[in-house]
């Protein structure tokens, strides 16, 4: 009949139009398998070879703050990946696309990213997908960028001492990390996950990003995204506040001035000096959080200086110090610079002296900050407050005196040409407002020592190239005798007191710390930390992370990242002075206050507990050390309302306040697969569903047509 001819050329019509898009697929895949050079041996290694997931990146994510939000959020879908360069280039930039950024562009993308009148480029981007060094090809792509720093041009401007908030100590800071505004999905890729992703951008742009090509699919969908700040995500339970903890120990040890006492050398001091060394740093891929210049050759440059005071404050022929050192490991302080405020509360409340020193007993602050570049591992600045110049003057000529007794020449200068003290957590001990009388501001006299004079040495601050390649060792290594030698005179309050370094030892520790917290191998898998605790990890970060609530004993390390708790067992194993580490080995047994077992005596910690091992492994040791909450002291939490809360709002405290998103299961993820494109989808689609409506309606004629000839039997 003719309807039923008419449906028969549908449905080949149809068929053909199938078999064609079929076809054409297939040429797809045989065009992927002849660029790969074989044929894939199973259905999963040619799903493998279609899409790509990336389980190894890094992803921005969103945190907020008490004036708007940072970082990144949202989720996208079938988006052409483009090279950042060919983006750049098009003249229509506000085409739809996900770039790929070259390493050595990374400083130009975030440049153009950052620019609020590149309006076009900012429309178009849709997300980003960062691509690690290669081989140092001869386009440059495995050559780091001259520079590459997301921090402001003055961090920190606003706890800034002085008038002068404009002052460019950062000069090439993109100003990305403290933002009004959340940026797209985007990904740093690991180092083998890089190399396998040049080979899915090189197709694109063989084919003039012309499908078929690959697309990704990015997904940083965040809870928080429509909150305004901290304080709107915290009320809705849709963030956490950034937490962590600071270190603090107490130089001389209990038992040291008690041989003091004894020996009649002299009574224990009252009076402090705060010795500051960061182990917070901020960035806009928090996962790779490392800051080896901006925190961590600070710390290695501290924790070795402590190693040598603490030998030579145990030693039979020395006399007893006028001062306590107390040292200060500071956490959460690229936020913010919350971990320094906190302990500037700390030490005001007199109920729970840090470290045997309240706020009265500190007469000055020596912060040691990023002395990893120093030219020619030689010169070095002293920094310094303006409202006490007799401290001051005393506390540089120290410096020099030590700088004089250390091998390689070193120098320390005084800096010229600026407004005041660089950003640094000196700054929260300027200005402070006591008991709550505004017309009242106190300040600690203070100095920072640093690598740097007029503006950073470090090109890449807040950066993920902050990084172990980074950092001189011998710099480091300088500034660490430096710092041992001039804090030894600070305590004594002398110049003639001598300290014997033995540098073999010194040399050992620095370069044992580096290789612990600068490489991914051995990472915190060296002997330096295993013999003191235990970490299944291998990459330090210096990201505080989130705390859901606070535990009642602030001194249990169950909640504490690796890292802290391997500065606080370092410490604690040092404080004592002793000539060899083995020596702990017959110490008391404990495993407190991870078990029940306790130390005998008053002034005893448990250190060296690990987890690994079974039974009491821990030892007692005499120390003055503890931990101190790095988080702002105006959150709260409401223990029948499950919430944090904060005392203020964001027009009436100083405090930033930085919360980080909760985030879907399965977030964040990033996926690149080949497609054929939008049209090719819709053609294959009503394909499908032509065949489909044609084969119904002949199922329907044929299931009539039988029906009838069964009536008929």
């Amino acid at each position: 009949s003719p309807s039923s001819s008419s449906s028969s050329s549908t449905f080949l019509w149809l068929s053909v139009v199938f078999l064609l898009v079929v076809l054409f697929s297939s040429a797809r895949v045989n065009a992927e398998t002849e660029e790969k050079g074989k044929l894939p041996k199973s259905p999963e290694q040619l799903a493998e070879w279609i899409v790509t997931d990336f389980p190894q990146a890094s992803a921005c994510v969103l945190l907020l703050h008490s004036k708007g939000q940072s970082g990144c959020f949202g989720e996208i879908s079938k988006v052409p990946l483009r090279y950042f360069s060919s983006a750049s280039a098009d003249e229509d930039e506000s085409k739809p696309s996900v770039v790929i950024v070259r390493e050595n562009e990374v400083a130009a993308f975030f440049e153009k990213l950052a620019d609020e009148s590149e309006t076009s480029f900012v429309k178009g981007l849709k997300g980003a997908l960062i691509v690690r060094s290669g081989d140092g090809s001869s386009d440059d792509e495995g050559r780091a960028p001259p520079h590459f720093s997301p921090a402001a041009r003055f961090p920190h401007a606003n706890f800034a001492p002085y008038a002068n908030k404009k002052y460019a100590w950062n000069p090439m800071g993109l100003d990305l990390i403290k933002t009004d505004r959340a940026l797209p999905p985007m990904y740093v890729l690991g180092e083998k996950e890089s190399e396998d992703f040049r080979k899915v951008g090189q197709w694109n742009e063989r084919k003039g990003y012309k499908y078929p090509q690959y697309v990704a699919d990015l997904n940083t969908q965040m809870l928080a995204s429509k909150d305004k700040n901290s304080f709107e995500c915290l009320d809705k339970s849709n963030c956490l506040p950034l937490g962590g903890y600071s270190v603090l120990s107490t130089l001389p040890s209990t038992q040291t001035q008690s041989q003091y006492a004894a020996e009649k050398k002299g009574d224990a001091p009252k009076e402090c000096v705060l010795v500051l060394a960061q182990t917070g740093n901020s960035n806009v891929f928090h996962g790779l959080n490392k800051g080896a210049e901006s925190s961590l050759s600070g710390l290695i440059a501290s924790a070795a200086a402590y190693e040598v005071i603490a030998k030579a404050f145990a030693a039979s022929s020395a006399s007893a110090p006028k001062r306590n050192l107390l040292f200060g490991f500071v956490g959460n302080e690229g936020y913010g610079l919350a971990g320094s405020r906190r302990m500037v509360h700390a030490l005001n409340s007199n109920a729970n002296a840090v470290g045997k020193c309240s706020w009265d007993d500190v007469s000055y602050v020596v912060e040691v900050g990023s002395v990893g570049l120093a030219r020619e591992a030689k010169d070095f600045f002293l920094h310094m407050t303006s409202d006490s110049q007799p401290s001051n003057a005393s506390v540089f000529d120290f410096f020099q005196t030590a700088a004089k007794n250390s091998e390689g020449g070193i120098a320390v200068h005084e800096p010229s040409g600026t407004p005041g003290i660089p950003p640094s957590s000196l700054m929260s001990f300027q200005d402070v407002v006591l008991d709550g009388d505004q017309e009242v501001k106190k300040s600690i006299p203070g100095s920072v020592f640093t690598d740097f004079n007029q503006t950073l040495r470090n090109k890449y601050l807040s950066s993920y190239m902050d990084d172990g390649k980074n950092v001189n060792m011998p710099s480091i290594l300088a500034a660490s005798e430096l710092i041992a030698r001039a804090l030894y005179m600070v305590a004594h309050n002398s110049s003639a007191e001598p300290l014997d370094i033995d540098r073999k030892s010194l040399n050992a520790t620095v370069y044992g710390l580096a290789e612990c917290l600068f490489t991914s191998d051995p990472g915190m898998q060296c002997s330096l930390v295993q013999q003191v605790t235990d970490s299944y990890l291998s990459d330090v970060s210096l990201y505080p992370g989130v705390m859901p609530f606070p535990i009642k004993n602030e001194q249990n390390p169950n909640d504490k990242t690796d890292f802290v708790r391997f500065v606080w067992n370092f410490l604690a194993t040092r404080s004592e002075g002793l000539p060899k580490l083995d020596e702990l080995a017959d110490a008391v047994p404990c495993n407190y206050p991870s078990g029940k077992l306790k130390c005998p005596g008053k002034n005893e910690v448990c250190a060296r507990w690990r987890s690994k091992e079974k039974g009491s492994n821990g030892r007692c040791v005499n120390a003055t050390v503890e931990y101190v909450p790095a988080w702002s002291q105006l959150l709260t939490y409401d223990i029948q309302s499950g919430k944090w809360n904060v005392n203020g709002t964001a027009d009436t405290i100083e405090d930033e306040i930085w919360t980080e998103s909760y985030w879907p299961v399965y977030t964040p993820s990033a996926s690149v697969y080949l497609t054929e494109g939008y049209a090719y989808e819709m053609v294959l689609f009503f394909a499908g569903l032509g065949s489909t409506l044609v084969w119904f309606g002949l199922m329907r004629r044929a299931n009539s047509h039988i029906a009838k000839q069964m009536k008929q039997w």
